[in-house]
């Protein structure tokens, strides 16, 4: 979500539509009682209006037309009446949830079609085919226990949800928190999390109800995430732009981290951690703007997830290597060797994340992100990110290119540090892509990226083999003149794309 100041209410986009902004967590099971014992529930106004039983019908086609529009229609029932609720998604997914909302009470749990009048449901409703085709998808039952909290000046309404997804036989089981802004600004959400989290550990997850019912109905594995295009306002100040940019990369991790849990897919491992290095990259951008402990704090704690997770991912690109017809060959004890290695890293990470302390992390981040004191500096921040953008690409790209032109000149590590630079200068232009648009401008981009791309992908296969060569020794003692003849030959290739660069118009200008 685009968290912006101010309270919850209509929005341009939808015609005034009552919105809804809240924030999602994942409880662990049997920690909700120590979640209650929390001094902000304790002294909390219970809330027995919204407290109870729920049962909640959700429909759609069975192609899931409304789900695939972004919309999801339920009736809810909750002491003995019953309401129906219509939500439409703004845009791409962010760390809170923002929804427009449409209510109306119904007389049992058939679907009013008339309520729909105004809605996006609209179109699906005036199609007597697609409304007859609207029929109950699963159900979710939910023992809910609601208070509302008094947050930084905000007004929450504070909802802890025991659940029970169903879809035919399919069950699923879940807690979770709810956090719903009624008053004030949206980062109270954060905030709120983050006091929270001190008494249990809690996961930020941005999925609704509605997901995980329709998780049930696909049979499919989760896919890898990743990074969303990034949009924003050409004039937006530095603060806005690096917020934009600071959801989108946590956003990645925490949508890679759920298909990592599940799936221990090695490319929701690369995916989440090139979110971090994206959220690293957007931080050095604007690293003028973002001083202060809590800064450093939070680069610390970027630093220990990279940890985490590169021990699994440098053996996943090796094994990637050593499949490839052009990799060293090796005795199959070998390979068996390196397999049983990458088996223990993914132990060691699927701890690490399920630990209390990643999961506090990722809300610091978020809390950060919204909230932080680096916002408190008004001067820094509320310059435009354009002029901002214009200094900082222009200073990385001399000193990539004075470096590129001397590739035969730098060690390994020199090297790795170089094609850090050109990942940081790559992303840097995605980034700020939304504050260039005259005409050329993406021809040029185009071209820049496609030059850029191809040298940090031959300095990343040349860092591959020196990483393959330091995690398993005896990989450089199998062949030595394979890893020599391999590496000269990227030099080669790398030394001739590097003397392209200074041909190229940055697009910033």
């Amino acid at each position: 979500m685009s968290v912006s100041k101010g309270a919850a209410g209509g929005s341009p986009k939808d015609g005034g539509a009552p919105r809804e902004i809240e924030l999602k967590l994942e409880v662990a099971s049997g920690e909700t009682s120590r979640l209650l014992e929390h001094p902000l529930l304790a002294q909390a106004q219970p809330d027995p209006e919204q407290s109870g039983q729920l049962h909640a019908v959700y429909f759609d086609t069975p192609d899931l037309a409304l789900r695939h529009a972004g919309l999801s229609l339920r009736v809810r029932r909750r002491n003995g009446r019953h309401v129906q609720t219509i939500k439409a998604e703004h845009g791409a997914r962010g760390l809170a949830l923002d929804r427009s909302e449409w209510e109306s009470p119904v007389e049992d749990s058939a679907i009013d079609f008339d309520a729909a009048t105004g809605t996006p449901l609209a179109p699906f409703a005036a199609d007597e085919a697609l409304r007859g085709s609207i029929k109950p998808a699963f159900s979710i039952e939910t023992e809910r226990r609601a208070f509302m909290v008094r947050h930084d000046a905000a007004l929450v309404e504070l909802a802890l949800d025991d659940a029970k997804a169903r879809a035919g036989s399919q069950t699923l089981r879940f807690a979770e928190l709810e956090l719903e802004l009624k008053e004030g600004d949206p980062s109270s959400l954060f905030t709120l999390a983050l006091d929270l989290s001190e008494a249990v550990p809690l996961r930020l997850a941005p999925v609704t109800k509605s997901e995980r019912g329709y998780g049930l109905l696909d049979r499919a594995a989760p896919q890898p995430a990743r990074a969303d295009k990034i949009e924003m306002d050409p004039d937006a100040s530095c603060a806005e732009a690096f917020q934009v940019v600071a959801r989108s990369c946590l956003s990645q991790m925490v949508l890679n981290e759920a298909v990592l849990r599940r799936t221990r897919d090695p490319e929701s491992v690369h995916q989440m951690r090139v979110g971090i290095r994206r959220l690293r990259a957007a931080m050095s951008l604007f690293k003028d703007l973002l001083g202060g402990p809590q800064t450093e704090a939070v680069t610390q704690d970027l630093r220990w997830m990279g940890r985490c997770l590169g021990p699994a991912r440098d053996l996943d690109v090796l094994l990637e290597r050593l499949s490839d017809p052009d990799g060293p060959d090796l005795p199959e004890d070998q390979r068996e060797e390196i397999e049983a290695h990458r088996a223990r890293a993914y132990e060691a990470l699927m701890e690490a994340l399920e630990s209390p302390r990643f999961m506090q992390a990722i809300l610091k981040v978020a809390a950060w992100i919204e909230a932080g004191e680096w916002l408190s500096d008004d001067s820094p921040t509320s310059r435009l990110a354009r002029d901002h953008a214009r200094k900082e690409l222009s200073r990385r790209w001399k000193k990539i290119r004075r470096q590129a032109g001397h590739l035969a000149d730098l060690d390994d590590e020199g090297r790795h540090r170089l094609r850090i630079r050109i990942k940081k200068l790559r992303y840097g232009s995605e980034f700020f892509a939304p504050l260039f648009t005259s005409g050329g401008v993406k021809r040029r981009r185009k071209a820049m990226l496609s030059a850029l791309e191809r040298l940090q992908d031959l300095l990343g296969a040349m860092n591959d083999i020196a990483v393959g060569s330091s995690l398993i020794p005896s990989l450089a003692e199998q062949d030595p003149d394979h890893a020599r003849r391999r590496m000269k030959k990227l030099l080669s290739k790398a030394d001739a794309a590097g003397r392209d660069l200074p041909a190229l118009k940055p697009f910033w200008k």
